[in-house]
């Protein structure tokens, strides 16, 4: 008789949870939640390789400073040339006083001249100058190079930040629509005296703070598409992004890693930058020695003979002690300086790989703990919560802490997978790749 009993209760309570007569469904929580929960971005993924081209093909700093090189070779070629001739007209020998005065005709020394005078900077100053603008065309180059590496690690970095908070929707979808099938059973439950009030109340809450969990990463998901905006244009950003996770082999080992790092192009526009500081050097040391000018003029005297003349202007550096001596120094002191900054940068860089190494391996054993121990412990404790509560041998807050620890777990899955694509982005900046 007991057993007829409690196969009576059983098939009861498993009719009223596949069955439920609507005017009995009012549970507090959005019934159109999950329905919504398809609506999103829509168009054609956009994968990450994706992204990188479009952000490299259209992105206008780089268009900037690709005008900036060809603006430094252009100033290189003109830098070694020759200054322009200079043009004079003049009156000279004009008298003042006595009868002649301000007559342009009766002295014989007043005269109507024009000439043409052209410097003549040493040959080393301007072959000096021309290296100098193409050392500094070639940091231009290598700046450019600098920001494409820039641009595809930002845009890579930015398209993680959207896919991280659409996979982390999905789980959040995923665990609401777990609340509210709990809440719904938890509403029978009570019906037949099986569950208590404080515990619909708890299901209820536990369903609202899912869907506002919801809320909370679609604004998450609204921040990270306006930041990828910036490198791929809005309407680019728009588009919803692959489900795959970013897959990509393993790094290079640490001495392979910094052997390419020390040819990376910020390094090389840092070292182009000391050889431009050099080349300021040998300037000033040229400054010690004298330029000269020469200059032809031909001289009209009204009712008198007409002169030529050619004469030649030499530069004195003698008084170098304030002037030669102290540029030597200022140009000796940024040398050293652009060298420092070098090294540090170096240093910096170096010490950044070196980080991003240990952080990629140390994420890659998490998240192969996670999905090894952590989530199927977690999967197995909800299950086990599950029947103990519907066997009337166990709470149902058991039930509701573990399936939000076990998405919370997921969620912590989720940001290892993304830290880790972080640093392998930064690895492949480090090393140069530009594929």
């Amino acid at each position: 008789m007991v057993r007829f009993f409690r196969f009576i209760t059983g098939f009861c309570f498993i009719c009223l949870v596949l069955w439920q007569p609507p005017s009995q469904a009012a549970p507090d929580f959005p019934a159109t939640a999950v329905a919504a929960s398809n609506t999103g971005p829509v168009g054609r993924p956009l994968g990450m390789e994706e992204a990188i081209d479009l952000a490299l093909e259209h992105q206008p700093l780089l268009r900037a400073q690709t005008d900036a090189v060809s603006a430094a070779r252009e100033n290189a070629i003109a830098a070694a040339q020759l200054p322009d001739p200079k043009l004079s007209v003049g009156v000279q020998d004009l008298p003042v006083d006595t009868r002649e005065a301000f007559s342009l005709s009766r002295d014989d020394f007043t005269m109507y001249k024009i000439g043409v005078m052209q410097d003549f900077p040493r040959a080393e100053k301007r072959r000096l100058r021309g290296e100098r603008g193409e050392l500094e065309s070639e940091v231009a180059e290598q700046e450019l190079a600098a920001s494409r590496l820039s641009v595809r690690r930002d845009t890579a970095l930015a398209w993680l930040e959207v896919w991280r908070a659409e996979r982390a929707e999905e789980l959040a979808r995923a665990a609401a629509r777990e609340t509210d099938l709990q809440a719904q059973e938890v509403e029978i439950a009570y019906r037949t005296a099986r569950a208590t009030q404080a515990e619909l109340l708890a299901a209820r809450v536990d369903a609202q703070l899912a869907h506002d969990r919801i809320a909370d990463l679609e604004q998450e998901a609204d921040q990270a598409r306006n930041a990828l905006s910036r490198w791929i244009g809005a309407d680019a950003a728009s588009r919803p992004l692959s489900a795959d996770p970013p897959v990509s082999g393993s790094p290079p080992g640490i001495d392979e890693l910094l052997a390419r790092l020390r040819s990376h192009p910020l390094l090389n526009a840092a070292a182009k930058r000391s050889d431009v500081a050099r080349s300021e050097v040998r300037l000033a040391r040229a400054d010690y020695k004298p330029d000269w000018s020469v200059e032809m003029y031909y001289a009209n005297r009204p009712e008198f003979s007409d002169f030529v003349g050619v004469q030649f202007t030499m530069d004195l550096p003698i008084f170098t002690a304030n002037r030669q001596d102290r540029g030597l120094a200022a140009r000796l002191q940024e040398q050293d300086r652009a060298e420092q900054e070098r090294e540090d940068l170096w240093r910096r860089e170096e010490a950044q790989a070196r980080q991003s190494l240990v952080n990629w391996r140390h994420l890659q054993e998490r998240i192969t703990r996670y999905d090894r121990e952590i989530l199927p412990h977690g999967a197995q404790r909800i299950e086990a919560a599950r029947l103990a509560w519907q066997a009337g041998q166990g709470a149902l807050g058991a039930v509701l802490d573990a399936r939000r620890v076990d998405l919370e777990n997921r969620m912590k899955r989720l940001d290892l997978i993304r830290d880790a694509a972080m640093n392998r982005v930064n690895l492949d900046y480090f090393a140069g790749d530009q594929s």
